[in-house]
């Protein structure tokens, strides 16, 4: 009667873990998915602060840590499974430099992705913008074990637009200066982090202090004309001087 109790008692208990387990399994696979949900979403806001910071995006995510991600090394490359977490700018942004900015064709691809497969390698391979689209619009969702983060920031830039109305002049963005050496400056149109210096000189080479200096954070648009009286040759405002 033991015998047939202890057997008994175990098959009630192999019947209610093969009921229960599933269960379990989902709520423990739910957890690890909604934990690298918000891993991802934190190492995308040190994305953004390293890019606001340095005015160039993270060369990988190994520049994060410590200062803009909280996480050692081994816990910032890799999810808690252990696969590698992948991180890529929009291949057309790449090579972006705040100094020369982005064209209005360019600003719609001011994206990055942030990539984690908790069963497997992700192993994505991003090399075009055809493949950073594909893996943009990938349905993570309905994908198991897969989480993305999609991190646009057009809305970081705002656009500088410096025209020439003569020769002369000269001016400087983020450091980087212009100079017409008395010929007929380029016309500059392009977009630009918030909070990047702007200056604008007078005299056919730039030299510090400018005449006009300011931090980026609207869009705006100057133009400059040699034949108006000196101090104002730089202007905001629509003609006349």
């Amino acid at each position: 009667m033991t015998l047939i109790i202890l057997i008994g008692l175990l098959a009630m208990i192999s019947i209610g873990l093969a009921v229960v387990s599933p269960s379990m399994v989902r709520v423990w696979d739910q957890n690890s998915e909604d934990r690298e949900t918000r891993d991802l979403q934190m190492i995308a806001t040190g994305v953004i602060a390293y890019l606001r910071q340095h005015h160039t995006f993270p060369p990988s995510l190994l520049a994060l840590s410590p200062d803009y991600v909280p996480l050692p090394l081994a816990q910032l490359t890799r999810n808690a499974r252990g696969f590698p977490r992948y991180y890529s700018v929009h291949p057309s942004i790449a090579g972006f430099q705040n100094s020369t900015g982005l064209t209005g064709a360019e600003i719609i691809n001011a994206r990055f992705l942030l990539l984690s497969n908790l069963s497997q390698d992700a192993a994505p391979s991003i090399t075009t913008p055809v493949s950073f689209e594909t893996w943009w619009n990938t349905n993570d969702s309905i994908t198991p074990a897969l989480t993305i983060h999609r991190g646009t920031i057009s809305h970081l830039f705002y656009t500088v637009s410096l025209i020439p109305k003569g020769n002369g002049g000269s001016f400087s963005i983020d450091h980087q200066p212009t100079h017409s050496n008395g010929d007929l400056l380029p016309t500059h149109s392009r977009f630009h982090l918030i909070g990047t210096e702007i200056g604008m000189d007078e005299d056919d080479s730039y030299t510090p202090p400018p005449d006009v200096q300011f931090a980026l954070t609207t869009n705006t648009s100057y133009w400059f004309h040699p034949l108006c009286v000196f101090t104002k040759r730089w202007n905001p405002l629509s003609p006349p001087c």
